[in-house]
């Protein structure tokens, strides 16, 4: 007698296709809720060097039903309800689909206006994550302590990130940094902020940079502080 038993049928080109392009709107996505100043630096460092390993990454180790838990959970719930059930989730996600729960913890957080969670979630999220993913963890978690009004450790999380960041990502870090850093009064670490985005970029807006540089430069030398120049 034939075996009746059928095996599974492999995935279509067209499936893979279909999840590869759910990874990428995600990721895209993700981009342009939590860093608008920096949507288009970041996106060309996903999309950059890096960034199709990084999607590779996403479609090795995809886990189909924590993602689909993890759309369900944000198409239908809001607020503390979203966020407890996210945090549920990750208790039970594999390592694979960590940073896909992470990611959307912290929207989640911070949606709620629950600044901690959403700070311990970008931590967390820089921690378990690599490249193109920790950069921008890393400048999530610095913009979530700077509303709360730990400007310092925003800081240093920032130094930080230039350490390990690609090239896409220098710009968006030392402008974070910088405007950061001016608006808590900190003129010495804003103009190293500035001067670097002057020295590492081409930008159309160069006689701003300039002009904000020169100013903050005669605040320094006004209040008897030593500048970078």
């Amino acid at each position: 007698m034939a075996d009746q038993t059928k095996k599974p049928a492999a995935p279509h080109a067209e499936d893979k296709a279909a999840h590869a392009a759910e990874d990428h709107g995600l990721l895209a996505r993700i981009v342009l809720a939590y860093w608008k100043p920096a949507a288009i630096a970041a996106i060309v460092a996903l999309a950059g060097s890096g960034g199709m390993a990084l999607y590779e990454k996403y479609q090795a180790s995809r886990i189909a039903e924590v993602t689909e838990k993890i759309g369900k959970i944000a198409a239908e719930k809001t607020g503390p309800d979203r966020l407890a059930d996210l945090k549920a989730l990750l208790a039970e996600a594999p390592s694979g689909a960590r940073e896909g729960v992470l990611l959307e913890m912290a929207k989640a957080a911070q949606d709620a206006g629950d600044l901690p969670a959403a700070a311990l979630a970008w931590e967390d999220l820089s921690k378990s994550s690599d490249g193109a993913v920790r950069s921008l963890a890393e400048l999530g978690q610095a913009a979530i302590l700077t509303k709360a009004g730990d400007t310092a450790k925003a800081l240093q999380i920032l130094e930080k990130a230039r350490g390990t960041a690609s090239k896409p990502f220098l710009l968006a870090i030392d402008r974070q940094m910088a405007v950061t850093a001016e608006a808590a009064g900190n003129l010495k670490a804003a103009l190293t902020g500035y001067e670097r985005m002057k020295s590492e970029s081409s930008m159309q807006n160069m006689s701003y940079i300039d002009s904000k540089i020169e100013a903050l430069k005669a605040k320094i030398e006004a209040g008897g502080q030593k500048s970078n120049g």
